[in-house]
């Protein structure tokens, strides 16, 4: 005999999860009480969505469902904004949470609460999970957790949520009468018709190139691709989600595509002939809102696990293959090396090889970080800075830029990745928040290797209570926060479509930031203040020698924002008075 919420953890266990994140509630007092029986490890965030944030970084870096733990009503509404950002980027989740007794539910009496905290959360998170149940028969535990575990894992990975009333559990189990879920047969792909097509383009195009996605690293296929870049020797660009599939010296890769991508990785995509995306949703950040041009000389064909996408996406479509991306990639490598001998084929990659050196020399001719960042005088740039810090990363380091605004785009469009470092965001969401509880879940992923947050001011304030979590596990996190008072993005878009107009994005019009220095002295952190690119080349050595955690503020130029190349001169306030030199993603215009 067993108690439901015992026999929970110990499944999990069993599916060898070591960790959770949580907050305790009454409404999950049973839950509580069972996972601190348990040998799983967990993780106490001080806000319910911190702690949802923290698992979704867990889960995008083991490829392992996070687990959240929460209680009623509060808590499980407040797990919901970091839920929604593990549905978008297709992150195992799983989230239990506790709920008001089976006899106070409300359930169709057309009353809005009864029970203590009782909120109905299956229906609100539904839209954002692969499977959301509200367990009201004891005996359905094994099926549901079953089923739960099937969803999260399988297919295209997702957020699962498990809802489960105070009495619920408290039942004691006859674990040998629970009955399972049993899934139907590994779904087959039938795609060689598919694949023999693609061989044949592949075999046609002069200027092929690769688009790596996100399903990729889902399907465990890396070295797949690596397989498939080494036979084939041609170019390879990334999204957000897999820039750390590639170091930047690799010798097939040629950037990242997309508004907050890179120039020159942006016209090596429009002069291809053939685009062969794996595992890529092609949303508007890679597309720039122009789905009839991108890639415009190119044929495309595009693998996704999720035919709906396909469906969606206005990109034209030469092949669509709705597939795992690893079942594709071993099946294109086997019809590959039958004709690798072939004499076609030993031409073919002749012309690759040139080229690929074509694409290295263009992307080369369009650096991200220009002299006028190197020149800042006054603040720091936020370019220069990125310049500086790549120098001085350890090669297994982990990287943490927020979710939205400079902090994460300008990061990710100058960041030069060296091999073994590991790289992510919640890039779909785009939250302010993520980036603190974001670092948490991935330090502890990666076994409390150093990882490096850069976060925005503004940012930084919706989880910052964080910095009491963080400094209670002592882990060898290094902060930098880039002080532009305020949100300089929505100052950038009030400047471009409102003539100006600021609201709510400065000091002078409703917005204040704090002494982030003397908040972060507070909950125990040591702090520095960097303000100019001269200051930054003194001290950001001495604050990289080491592992240890600390917070450093970056005065940084406040109207810098993500662009291609500037020109430069910086005139008082810290404006960038001369512009771009030219646009940085060209599919944006018509012909």
């Amino acid at each position: 005999m067993i108690k439901l919420s015992d026999y929970i953890f110990r499944f999990l266990e069993e599916k060898g999860i070591k960790h959770a994140f949580m907050l305790p509630g009454g409404g999950a007092m049973h839950l509580v009480d069972s996972i601190g029986k348990s040998d799983i490890d967990y993780t106490c965030c001080l806000h319910e969505q911190a702690a949802a944030i923290a698992a979704e970084a867990y889960g995008q870096h083991t490829n392992t469902p996070g687990v959240v733990l929460v209680t009623s009503g509060p808590g499980a509404t407040n797990a919901i904004t970091g839920v929604t950002a593990g549905w978008i980027d297709s992150t195992p989740m799983i989230i239990l949470s506790g709920q008001a007794k089976r006899s106070d539910l409300v359930g169709d009496k057309g009353v809005r609460q009864i029970g203590s905290q009782e909120v109905q959360i299956i229906p609100m998170v539904t839209p954002v999970t692969k499977y959301a149940v509200q367990i009201l028969e004891p005996s359905q535990i094994r099926y549901h957790l079953e089923r739960a575990w099937y969803e999260a894992t399988t297919g295209r990975p997702g957020p699962v949520w498990l809802d489960i009333p105070l009495d619920v559990q408290a039942v004691v189990l006859d674990e040998n009468e629970l009955k399972g879920y049993s899934t139907d047969t590994e779904k087959v792909f039938f795609i060689n018709d598919k694949v023999k097509r693609v061989v044949e383009l592949i075999l046609e195009a002069k200027k092929p190139l690769v688009i790596a996605g996100n399903g990729i690293k889902l399907s465990g296929a890396q070295k797949l691709l690596y397989e498939l870049l080494e036979l084939l020797k041609i170019p390879v660009e990334t999204t957000w989600k897999t820039i750390d599939l590639f170091d930047e010296e690799d010798c097939v890769y040629v950037g990242h595509p997309g508004i907050m991508g890179d120039r020159g990785a942006n016209l090596i995509l429009q002069e291809a002939d053939l685009i062969l995306s794996i595992g890529s949703r092609l949303d508007t950040s890679v597309t720039a809102f122009n789905e009839k041009n991108f890639g415009k000389n190119a044929k495309k064909v595009i693998v996704d696990i999720d035919g709906n996408e396909l469906k969606c996406m206005g990109v034209n479509k030469e092949v669509a293959i709705a597939c795992d991306a690893g079942v594709f990639l071993q099946e294109l490598l086997q019809q590959l090396k039958r004709i690798q001998v072939d004499s076609l084929f030993i031409e073919k990659k002749n012309t690759w090889a040139e080229w690929l050196t074509y694409c290295k020399n263009l992307r080369n001719n369009y650096p991200v970080i220009a002299q006028a960042h190197r020149e800042t005088k006054g603040f720091v740039s936020a370019y220069y800075f990125i310049d500086k810090l790549c120098q001085l990363l350890k090669e297994d380091d982990v990287i943490v830029p927020e979710s939205s605004g400079g902090a994460g785009e300008i990061t990710y469009q100058a960041f030069r990745l060296k091999k073994g470092q590991k790289m992510k965001n919640a890039a779909g969401l785009g939250s302010m928040g993520f980036g603190l509880p974001y670092a948490i879940g991935s330090c502890i992923a990666n076994d409390r290797k150093r990882t490096i947050l850069i976060n925005g001011d503004g940012a930084f304030q919706l989880n910052i209570q964080e910095l009491e979590t963080l400094h209670r596990l002592n882990l060898p996190v290094k902060i930098f926060i880039w002080s532009n008072n305020g949100y300089a993005s929505i100052r950038a878009m009030q400047r471009n479509n409102f003539e100006g107009n600021y609201v709510a994005s400065e000091e002078n019009s409703g917005l204040t930031m704090p002494h982030i220095d003397n908040v972060a002295r507070a909950y125990g952190f040591k702090t520095y203040k960097i303000h100019d690119n001269k200051e930054l080349d003194e001290l950001l050595p001495e604050l990289m020698k080491d592992d240890e955690p600390l917070l450093c503020e970056l005065m940084v130029l406040p109207e810098e924002t993500v662009s291609p190349r500037v020109k430069a001169t910086v005139g008082e306030n810290g404006k960038i008075e001369s512009g771009v030199l030219e646009k940085m993603w060209p599919y944006l215009e018509e012909g």
